[in-house]
């Protein structure tokens, strides 16, 4: 396998904003700061995750144009990653009546930071002061050297004279179209949103239409997991998950995006409860919004709260979040420290050997390693599988030999940084257990 590549961060163009990228041998990552501080571009080798609007690229707008009416038809939505403070709401201060908003959402950040020191690359970018929030955003975002992980950090600072209360709020448009058979672009049905539904939900059914039809078709549970198969419906709606994982996956291109994040059990998050979000664009009406399937956009959103935050004047609040991009035969039912999980492992006994199978996407180059394990947990035995790297998906598919008294496996990736990350285990059946 291929040496670490060092990380690199530049200046260029990106559709015609002055940009600040980071690299390395995998990923491709380009803020904007100059609208609202938009991460616009995530690209795993040559596969875009994120929806530029190109009607709006390169685009620049006075803060009364990017304010208008004030309506969301207003709203310059040019695409891409932004932070936002949440809840989102027109009843009072302690709602944020937005997008538009000038100064959070399309407000021109500073560039704070932009450096690169081969093993690792990052930026900082920082909104202009004023927002009647009171609240000023620093978005720091890094990489390192052999892997497809992304790190956010998003601090919230109080500039106003009192005291604040915001949770952080993070959004992420994903590409979900594909060519139709006219050349122009439509709706991709193979894109899909999965997350785990919290089996104490306080939501009858695991999660609360926010927005759009309450039997929209694209809402589903199917085992414990929330799955929303994109058909070009509008719609959102909020999970009070708290397993700290969300994931979009285009199943016919073979890629996903997954966002890891902590959370905290018992704290107060807002819009119900809800620590993530998913958003549709598609038929139907929200507010002054519509769409029209011949145009677009096409798109899906995945969206990370914090728990509120209060804050007082001078002092700061941050929230992290890691994404992590690998390649993908299927929806995501599992994403771990490791990476993703598709299929997940498997090991049936058969006169005296193993087969293993499962399928799996990896955040970071290196290679899979098996462990098998004793009643107590305790490693016996392991052995090297295959490389690996976010580029390619990792499918295990062989037999081997188990030592006897081996009850359950796991799949590690041993990283080309020298690390080791658990990816997936299993336990043999008891029936197959006896017949050592």
């Amino acid at each position: 396998m291929d040496a670490l590549m060092p990380c690199a961060a530049t200046r260029a163009d990106f559709h015609g904003w002055p940009a600040a990228f980071l690299t390395n041998s995998l990923l491709r990552v380009a803020a904007v700061p100059d609208i609202g501080g938009r991460l616009m571009a995530c690209d795993l080798g040559d596969f875009p995750f994120l929806f530029v609007d190109p009607q709006l690229a390169g685009k620049l707008f006075s803060p009364a144009e990017n304010q208008g009416d004030g309506s969301l038809a207003a709203w310059k939505n040019y695409g891409g990653d932004k932070t936002w403070p949440a809840p989102q709401g027109w009843d009072g201060p302690h709602q944020w009546p937005g997008p538009p908003d000038p100064i959070l959402d399309t407000g021109r950040y500073s560039l704070a930071e932009l450096a690169a020191d081969g093993r690792a690359a990052w930026l900082s970018m920082v909104s202009p002061p004023g927002s009647p929030t009171g609240v000023q955003i620093t978005r720091r975002v890094a990489i390192v050297a052999g892997a497809s992980r992304v790190q956010l950090r998003l601090t919230f600072t109080n500039i106003a004279r009192h005291p604040i209360r915001w949770s952080i709020w993070d959004v992420a448009q994903l590409r979900a179209d594909r060519p139709g058979p006219d050349g122009r672009p439509t709706w991709e049905s193979a894109c899909v949103v999965t997350a785990p539904v919290n089996s104490q939900s306080r939501f009858a059914r695991g999660y609360n239409v926010m927005f759009g039809a309450p039997d929209n078709p694209q809402w589903q549970v199917e085992d414990g997991l929330f799955v929303a198969r994109y058909q070009f419906e509008i719609g959102k709606v909020g999970l009070d998950s708290r397993a700290g994982w969300i994931a979009f996956a285009n199943t016919a291109a073979g890629y996903a995006f997954a966002e890891r994040f902590a959370v905290e059990s018992g704290a107060d998050y807002p819009d119900a409860g809800a620590d993530i979000e998913c958003w549709t664009v598609g038929r139907g009406q929200v507010a002054t919004l519509s769409y029209d399937e011949h145009s677009g956009p096409f798109l899906m959103e995945t969206e990370v709260l914090s728990p509120f935050h209060t804050i007082a004047p001078g002092e700061s609040a941050s929230f992290d979040i890691e994404w992590g991009l690998c390649r993908c035969d299927g929806p995501v039912v599992e994403v771990n420290e490791a990476g993703c999980v598709t299929r997940p492992l498997t090991i049936r006994l058969r006169e005296g050997r193993a087969d293993i199978s499962g399928a799996f996407g990896v955040f970071d180059m290196g290679h899979l390693e098996l462990s098998w394990l004793n009643d107590a947990g305790a490693a016996l035995a392991g052995e090297v599988l295959q490389p690996v790297t976010p580029l390619a998906l990792a499918r295990v598919a062989r037999q081997t030999s188990a030592p006897a008294s081996a009850v359950a496996a796991r799949l590690d990736v041993v990283t080309q940084a020298g690390g080791r990350r658990a990816l997936a285990s299993a336990h043999l059946a008891q029936a197959d257990v006896n017949q050592h």
